[in-house]
């Protein structure tokens, strides 16, 4: 059996970053496989390797965020139907195509998706009145969407349809955090099935880089406890906004 340290490392440092700033870590995988992996390795991963590792580490990352916050779920039993299962189909169904589209193509996806979380975050004060007036419309469509987005990408999607349901939606924040350790398993569930038959890929990578999350999450998370959450969020938008423009930068230029 192979094993692989750098990817144990990589992990380490997602889960590092991912306790520390308290989200799931999609949006801090992909680009650490991407942009350091290469660096520390010797070795470039092909795209279909980095979207598979995505969707196991956001499966894995939605399992341990319920088990921990179980005791407080109180979901929103309305997105779950009509936002989280559209989401989910289309997600599975992406995944089963991601395979027909080129590397630099799903990068500026992904890059996007990046962006439009920061977007969504900053530029929307209040709710889009279209949007919350036809929920029976606009939360499916929406979860299409995103679903097809995040599929390509091998994301659950949490650092985009969290702000999407709070800014876009109007969503409460604390139901919209219980809300989403479920929607994420969902979502995350249909990125992982989707790519079941070219498991073999990154199947070997898998254990090293789960393990190292768990180990990362727990220093980040107690590292967390010691810093200011407006200053962690400032640090979290900075390293997605840096992660998108140099995945972008790589792609266009």
């Amino acid at each position: 059996m192979t094993i692989y340290p750098v990817m144990a490392g990589v992990g380490v440092m997602a889960g590092f970053l991912s306790g520390l700033f308290g989200i799931g870590g999609g949006i801090i995988v992909t680009p650490l496989l991407v942009l350091l992996y290469p660096m520390l390795s010797g070795q470039k991963l092909p795209i279909e390797v980095i979207t598979g590792l995505s969707s196991v580490q956001g499966f894995f990352s939605s399992l341990v965020s319920f088990a921990l916050h179980r005791v407080r779920f109180q979901p929103d039993w309305r997105v779950i139907r009509q936002f989280a299962l559209p989401m989910a189909l289309a997600n599975f169904l992406a995944s089963l195509q991601a395979g027909r589209f080129s590397e630099q193509f799903i990068l500026l996806v992904f890059a996007v998706l990046g962006l439009l979380s920061l977007i969504v975050t900053y530029a929307f004060r209040r709710p889009v009145s279209v949007l919350v007036e036809r929920p029976s419309l606009s939360l499916p469509l929406t979860g299409l969407l995103l679903g097809a987005l995040c599929g390509l990408v091998g994301q659950g999607g949490g650092f985009i349809y969290l702000p999407v349901l709070i800014s876009l939606f109007g969503l409460q924040i604390k139901q919209a955090i219980s809300t989403s350790a479920l929607i994420g398993i969902i979502g995350a569930s249909g990125a992982l099935l989707g790519r079941l038959g070219s498991m073999d890929t990154f199947l070997g990578y898998s254990v090293e880089l789960v393990l190292g999350i768990v180990l990362g999450g727990y220093l980040g998370a107690a590292l967390s406890l010691r810093l200011q959450s407006a200053h962690l969020k400032q640090a979290l938008n900075v390293f997605i906004l840096l992660c998108s423009m140099e995945l972008m930068a790589r792609v266009l230029f």
